[in-house]
């Protein structure tokens, strides 16, 4: 069992994959504003959840406190998690067409393609609900689409996607809009772009001090065509 120390040693590589520049998004609050669907969901289910309808401003207090934070606040059992997890993603399925992509992004991951970067996605959304959305927007073109469930272990399946795709975490970018992004990626080693449109707010992602902190694709542009 690979330690998370442990170099990223070379396996079956997915055809086409350029592993000389790979950028890896998170999905959720990175490249598809799901959020306002999920809240939604919970809305009409916060009688059975015991907790009462989340208002813009709930929303926007949860967007100043890390994963663990909010499962401490709503005193949500670890052990329910996964089941909480499976639930929301079937239900956020009926909802995809009502999903945007936040803005620039498609244009951005297009002209990326166009220029020969791998493009990956590591997601707690399901697989089916990702590429739902992708298709519906033109935008089925990524190498690969990991689905991981593990709320809290996202730095081990992105170690697990740099082994399986013989990616050299040096030429890794991750892009991602939660903290813990941003300490899955510090755990790797791997450099990540923290985005300010998703979930957690600027000053949040800021003091977890990620190796870039970006309001625009245009950012993301610049950063990996530099």
């Amino acid at each position: 069992m690979p330690t998370e120390s442990a170099v990223a040693m070379p396996s079956a590589a997915l055809p086409g994959l350029n592993p000389s520049r790979t950028l890896i998004f998170d999905f959720d609050g990175t490249i598809a504003d799901t959020l306002s669907a999920i809240i939604r969901n919970i809305n009409e289910h916060a009688e059975e959840f015991k907790i009462r309808p989340l208002d813009a401003k709930d929303v926007e207090d949860l967007r100043g406190l890390s994963n663990a934070e909010i499962i401490k606040k709503y005193k949500i059992p670890l052990v329910k998690i996964p089941g909480l997890l499976i639930r929301s993603q079937k239900e956020l399925h009926h909802r995809m067409h009502e999903v945007a992509l936040f803005p620039g992004i498609r244009e951005l991951v297009l002209e990326l393609k166009a220029r020969g970067v791998g493009l990956g996605i590591l997601t707690s959304n399901s697989e089916e609900n990702v590429r739902k959305l992708l298709r519906a927007r033109g935008l089925d073109v990524f190498d690969f689409i990991h689905s991981e469930s593990n709320l809290l272990g996202k730095n081990r399946a992105l170690l697990h996607l740099l082994q399986k795709h013989a990616l050299n975490r040096e030429s890794v970018l991750y892009v991602g809009d939660e903290v813990r992004d941003i300490e899955a990626c510090q755990k790797i080693s791997v450099a990540i772009i923290a985005v300010t449109w998703g979930f957690h707010r600027r000053e949040l992602l800021g003091r977890h001090h990620p190796t870039y902190l970006v309001d625009s694709a245009d950012e993301i542009r610049a950063i990996v065509l530099e």
